[in-house]
């Protein structure tokens, strides 16, 4: 606002109507002076007391002639009412320049792409939750299943469309995924093209490679346990039972640099989903059975051992990268799941257990998914599937028997005893055994999380909106489902308990368990899942990396997930045993024999409508 300071010297003095002007003295000498340094000094205070009035009166129609002041004084009009009329005139130009001129197509364009880097920042720092589970057909899942001259799959990662595997024979192999139709082609007048559904085998390595000119050796020794894929797709890590640490090339397949810091088995390994612009390169980290993890960074100048993390008071059994320099583990048989901030030195020790009310308690967790940036998701071998928060202790909510119980086999495979009484009377004390959880996974960003054990299924689950529910969705790719049919085996047995089907688990013959077990008939995948890998179908995913023309913003901007590809790692064994789990269905004739190899299912959208998600 303007003052008698600010406003130029020759509006500072101002007529006033309600006194004549003072007469002119002729008086020379000091007395002259003086009357004139009083007057001065009264029309100063005068000017002060009233500059914030009389300056605003006179200096926002400035622009007008007098008398236009003089009337908008009487009217009684305030400075407020006057700047009110200038907005509401420069609204009135913008909207004759815009009916004249249009809007800028070039500025529209960079406002959406603007706030797609938007939404690319908050997904970098995992604050996206897309809602898309309810939106997926998961029974009308296509799968194909296939398989390689290898032992048990332990573990598998996806980098699309690469799929890389490893087995217990100490074989790496990648695969290329098939590209499924676009349903978007059926509309075109050109025939089909004939689709490969198959995967297609690329490269594989096995045992000791040499390497360069040296002529070094390096490989596996033992049964590779975990694999990951880093995100630029450049890099494939290994770990094994002969406690070694495998970087690899991922385009041919050759071992580039091979770490031994770890004094037992590399049983998980698991690469931060982001490239840290902190870092020189990408951050890996590692689980092993001797109770530490190890972080690494990962680069094409060179590998290198970061730091080392101490806490669990047993074997790490799997281990997800959060975000960056944040990553969850469960250490196996301390019933516990941590949470650890790498930068701040610092760790937070979730406990499991079930309640005491439970029929089953749990003595490993041997699962972890996480859902950044807050929770996470555990499976343990009581059959349990939990949704934790970092914010609580205890899980927030509990999903019992998620896969079911395992059926108890007839009497003459389950005793030596010839007479059927007497075996009856020996067994008399065994109940059903749950399938624990063997591979547990999330799609980062969404409300979609999946689980696997060897009942031959694996389940779908949805994240409540408020994340503090599980919603079971059913096997993937059973076929149409039953509207009536309870979601999971557990809500299935309750619900022939309070039928009166079932009268209790525990008073149960042989004969009954075993029918009443199989709640569930049929199966899909036969043998364990050992480990489960997901990724969204977009038409730029199949594509080895984007065009140096358009960047990630502008790409997105024209696509849309046209479905979801699921692909795990099956075998005959558990991946850290050598018990064969997959004798289920005895009451069905089917065979207890599983296959080594790995299955595709791919999961497309309800309608093409329904594939924009809501954030």
């Amino acid at each position: 606002m303007s003052s008698f300071f600010t406003v130029p010297a020759s509006q500072r003095k101002r007529k006033r109507d309600d006194r004549n002007a003072a007469p002119t003295t002729k008086k020379r000498g000091v007395d002259a002076k003086n009357d004139a340094g009083s007057r001065r000094a009264q029309e100063r205070e005068e000017s002060i007391s009233g500059s914030d009035l009389d300056d605003d009166e006179n200096g926002i129609v400035s622009g007008g002639s007098g008398e236009d002041s003089e009337s908008d004084s009487d009217d009684g009009e305030t400075a407020g009412d006057r700047r009110l009329k200038l907005a509401e005139r420069y609204l009135d130009n913008v909207r004759e320049e815009v009916d004249e001129v249009g809007f800028d197509a070039a500025e529209i364009d960079r406002d959406l792409i603007a706030e797609r880097l938007k939404e690319d920042v908050d997904e970098f720092k995992g604050r996206t939750f897309r809602r898309i589970a309810s939106k997926l057909s998961f029974p009308d899942a296509a799968h194909s299943f296939f398989r390689s001259d290898t032992q048990t799959s332990t573990s598998i990662a996806v980098h699309a469309p690469f799929v890389y595997i490893v087995s217990k024979d100490k074989t790496l192999t990648k695969w290329e995924l098939a590209t499924p139709n676009d349903p978007n082609d059926a509309a075109s007048k050109r025939p089909p093209r004939p689709q490969r559904k198959k995967p297609k085998r690329v490269s594989y390595a096995r045992g000791l490679r040499k390497v360069g000119e040296t002529g070094e050796e390096q490989g596996h020794t033992a049964s590779i346990l975990s694999v990951a894929v880093s995100p630029s797709g450049r890099f494939v890590a290994t770990g094994g039972a002969d406690n070694k640490l495998i970087i690899w090339n991922a385009d041919t397949l050759t071992p580039a640099r091979t770490f031994t810091q770890h004094r037992d088995s590399v049983s998980c390994l698991s690469f931060a989903r982001h490239i840290s612009t902190m870092s020189s390169g990408e951050q890996l980290f590692s689980g092993s059975y001797d109770r530490t993890i190890k972080t690494w960074s990962i680069s094409g100048a060179g590998h290198a051992y970061v730091e080392t993390l101490f806490g669990h008071q047993s074997g790490i059994e799997q281990i997800a990268a959060m975000t960056i320099d944040e990553c969850v583990s469960v250490g196996g048989q301390d019933r516990t799941s941590r949470l650890w901030k790498v930068v701040d030195e610092t760790q937070l020790v979730f406990r499991g257990g079930a309640s005491k009310k439970a029929p089953y308690h749990e003595s490993h967790l041997d699962c972890i998914a996480p859902l950044p940036p807050t929770h996470f998701v555990t499976g343990s071998n009581s059959g349990s599937i939990s949704l934790w928060s970092v914010h609580k202790k205890k899980p927030l909510y509990t999903i019992p028997l998620a896969h079911g119980l395992d059926c108890i086999p007839p009497l003459d495979e389950l005793s030596p005893e010839a007479n059927l009484e007497t075996a009856a009377h020996n067994a008399r004390h065994m109940r059903p055994m749950p399938r624990w959880i063997t591979a547990l996974t999330s799609l980062p960003g969404t409300d979609i999380v999946l689980s696997g054990s060897w009942d031959g299924w694996i389940r779908a689950w949805q994240i409540s909106d408020d994340k503090r529910t599980i919603i079971p969705l059913g096997p993937v790719g059973r076929g149409t489902p039953n509207p009536s049919a309870p979601d999971t085996p557990s809500k299935q047995l309750s619900k022939s308990l309070k039928l009166g089907t079932v009268s209790n688990p525990d008073d149960m013959d042989t004969e009954e368990q075993t029918q009443n077990q199989n709640l569930e008939p049929g199966h899909l995948i036969k043998g364990v899942i050992n480990d489960i890998a997901v990724f969204e179908r977009r038409p730029e995913s199949e594509q080895q990396g984007l065009t140096a023309t358009k960047s990630r913003a502008e790409s997105m901007l024209e696509t849309e997930p046209r479905g979801l590809c699921i692909v795990a790692a099956v075998g005959k064994e558990h991946r850290l045993g050598r018990w064969k789990c997959y004798a289920n269905n005895y009451s069905q004739g089917a065979s207890p024999e599983g296959r080594n190899g790995a299955v595709v299912l791919e999961v497309p959208f309800i309608s093409p409508s329904a594939s924009e998600a809501d954030v």
